[in-house]
């Protein structure tokens, strides 16, 4: 009985060191009002990426060729680099991504920061300790992604205009680094949609309370670890542990929080929290009543 016991727990820490590895890409259908676009965004985050992270790069590397068509946005929600290796194999890849309106980026706290140990108390206990950490290369990773065509979005808005409508992008500089400014938060009523980005998803009411369509967040990794029948154990984060990751209606405004791609240097470890990129499809209602119907319902494949 204790030798079934210890092998059936080798078998899940096994597993939680090879699950890391199963990237996908993932894709939820997000009913929207009426007078919303319908509209494609390719949503990543957290790739945590370093030189040597040879499997994730190739998986990485041919994301383009898995997409079905090229989305309308590529919007990016942060710690995307574990440190400054991986800045240029990190800024080769996302430039082969295309979008037709547009690729922005807002950063977080591994973008500004060399990973260092911490005591995993932080994950319960919700601590934000003054960082003493090396500085990453913060400058020479959005100077690249500048030559790339991406835009940075931290505590700023833009307007992109289609054939279709006029779309709010909005951002906001990592909350966990408490960088945030939220006084750009607010949209015009001839936008067709508004979207935000943040990295730790602890800012959510002002999006919603100021019409935002969706907000988009990373940080969680879904809970890294979640527990079946129970879901996610900790954020680490304020946010609710039942918004750890996918996509949930925060009043009217949809918050998709990524699962990500990567795992932090001293966690190498993923359970039922599969690293993914995720193809978000925004449909319009045709009703009030048609939008909470779908809203209710089954709203991905």
């Amino acid at each position: 009985m204790v030798l079934g016991a210890g092998a059936a727990g080798a078998a899940l820490a096994a597993y939680a060191l090879y699950e890391p590895f199963r990237y996908r890409v993932g894709f939820h259908e997000l009913p929207v009002r009426a007078s919303a676009l319908p509209l494609t965004v390719l949503h990543v985050s957290d790739f945590h990426l370093r030189e040597r992270d040879r499997v994730k790069l190739a998986w990485l590397r041919g994301l383009a060729e898995r997409l079905i068509d090229v989305p309308d946005l590529v919007l990016a929600t942060g710690d995307m680099i574990q440190d400054d290796s991986g800045i240029e194999p990190l800024v080769e890849m996302l430039a082969s991504l295309e979008a037709r309106h547009g690729r922005y980026y807002v950063l977080g706290s591994h973008d500004y920061y060399q990973s260092r140990f911490q005591p995993y108390t932080k994950y319960w206990t919700g601590r934000r300790e003054q960082v003493r950490a090396p500085r990453a290369a913060t400058g020479r990773l959005e100077e690249l992604l500048a030559d790339k065509g991406w835009r940075a979005l931290s505590n700023r808005s833009e307007v992109v205009t289609t054939p279709h409508g006029r779309i709010r992008v909005a951002g906001i500089d990592d909350p966990y680094l408490r960088r945030h400014r939220t006084a750009h938060i607010t949209r015009a009523r001839d936008e067709a949609l508004a979207i935000g980005l943040m990295h730790t998803p602890d800012v959510v009411s002002e999006w919603a309370l100021n019409g935002f369509d969706l907000v988009l967040g990373g940080h969680t990794h879904a809970g890294q670890v979640r527990v079946p029948g129970i879901g996610a154990l900790v954020t680490n984060c304020s946010l609710p542990l039942g918004l750890a990751g996918g996509p949930n209606l925060v009043g009217s405004t949809w918050l998709h929080v990524s699962p990500g791609i990567g795992t932090g240097r001293f966690s190498p470890i993923r359970f039922n929290a599969r690293p993914e990129v995720t193809l978000l499809h925004l449909v319009p209602q045709t009703s009030v009543a048609g939008w909470a119907a779908a809203a209710r319902g089954e709203r991905h494949r």
